[in-house]
């Protein structure tokens, strides 16, 4: 059994070193407004007003919703975020004040991070590391609805 040729090999972990390597190169330039990436592009989806429910706000970021709860929290003690009823049963954040000036602020540093990076990019250009990965994680969710041994 070669385990370190798996390690090569294996799709979940280039895409796992590749994605740490990315967050911390946009966590540098966010830092210094307290926030992390994840939190940047979820004030980014909020701001939006695409969800209209929280299941929805998870589906939009691509994660769990007791990820999304536990990725919220922090936003709402920070007063970034608070969440608004929208129906007898349907809540959704919202930004506050605070939050949509937190939010321009990450853009402007965001968009400095996303251009030092596309700048460094030789071959495949960013759309095409886009498409390869919007084909691996639809291969994911085509593999998901098969069982494993089938």
């Amino acid at each position: 059994m070669d385990i370190e040729w798996m390690g090569r090999v294996c799709l979940a972990h280039a895409a796992r070193r590749t994605a740490n390597l990315v967050t911390r190169h946009y966590n540098r330039y966010l830092a210094p407004l307290n926030l992390e990436v994840t939190q940047a592009v979820l004030l980014g989806v909020i701001g939006s007003g695409r969800a209209n429910s929280l299941s929805d706000l998870a589906r939009l970021m691509g994660i769990e919703r007791s990820t999304l709860q536990r990725n919220l929290h922090p936003l709402e003690q920070a007063g970034l975020v608070r969440r608004h009823k929208k129906g007898p049963k349907q809540v959704v954040p919202e930004l506050t004040r605070q939050g949509e000036e937190s939010l321009a602020d990450a853009y402007e540093a965001w968009q400095q991070a996303q251009n030092s990076l596309t700048d460094m990019l030789e071959t495949p250009d960013e759309d095409a590391i886009r498409a390869h990965l919007s084909a691996l994680r639809k291969a994911v969710h085509r593999a998901e609805a098969v069982t494993p041994g089938e």
